[in-house]
């Protein structure tokens, strides 16, 4: 069953700020955790364990869809040259160092 933005209008805790009034339809699934993975996904989710399993799972999703491109790549031009990889970080180093200085980031 999907739930459609207009179909929880009536519902007063659901406003335009909440997660499911941000999104245009909701489907409901029922997921079985260990009780250990409960506990921290509760504890770092601020009490919207939906928007962040969404975000999750949209996270995950991409990571396969690009190793699926990657690896797709190979077939068209073969394996990564880790030498070359290797010279690009070399290069790139200093940017990426000084980008995450100006964020206030430490490695």
């Amino acid at each position: 069953m999907i739930a459609r933005r207009s179909d929880l209008a009536d519902r007063r805790h659901l406003d335009e700020g909440s997660y499911q009034g941000r999104i245009k339809f909701v489907a409901k699934l029922s997921v079985s955790l260990p009780d250990d993975l409960v506990l921290d996904l509760k504890e770092v989710a601020h009490g919207n364990v939906s928007a962040f399993v969404t975000a999750a799972v949209r996270n995950e999703l991409d990571r396969l869809r690009l190793h699926a491109f990657v690896a797709e790549l190979e077939d068209q031009v073969g394996p990564v040259d880790e030498t070359e990889v290797a010279r690009y970080i070399a290069m790139l180093a200093p940017a990426s160092a000084a980008a995450k200085a100006g964020r206030g980031e430490t490695s």
